[in-house]
């Protein structure tokens, strides 16, 4: 993601590095765990802590959001919906979704340009 730090706009290369690195993040944080519900909030803000870091070190020209959502995985519905009122030509955002055995992930990346 280094050779992206001059980027000006979130759609496009650096959405898709964006998209690899937060992939990544989830695959190594939850693939190997098992949900329980009294460490999820710590291992929730470990995820976003650590892809926040990563994007900010790379790109000063946007100013980041990231959550995360861990839920158990069940037999259950979950819906979840937002809205932004932005630039379309320079910012964006982007939603991965990773499930293991155990647990769904959900990570929100918004990226407003400066």
């Amino acid at each position: 993601m280094d050779q992206l730090g001059n980027v000006v706009s979130f759609n496009g290369p650096l959405k898709n590095e964006v998209q690899k690195f937060v992939q990544s993040t989830l695959q190594r944080e939850l693939d190997k765990l098992t949900y329980d519900h009294n460490d999820a909030q710590v291992k929730s803000n470990k995820i976003c802590d650590s892809i926040l870091k990563q994007l900010t070190t790379h790109n000063k020209n946007f100013k980041f959001i990231v959550n995360c959502l861990l839920m158990q995985k069940a037999e259950c519905g979950l819906n979840i919906s937002g809205s932004c009122y932005w630039d379309n030509d320079t910012d964006g955002s982007l939603t991965i979704k990773h499930e293991t055995e155990a647990i769904i992930g959900i990570v929100n990346v918004f990226a407003c340009a400066l």
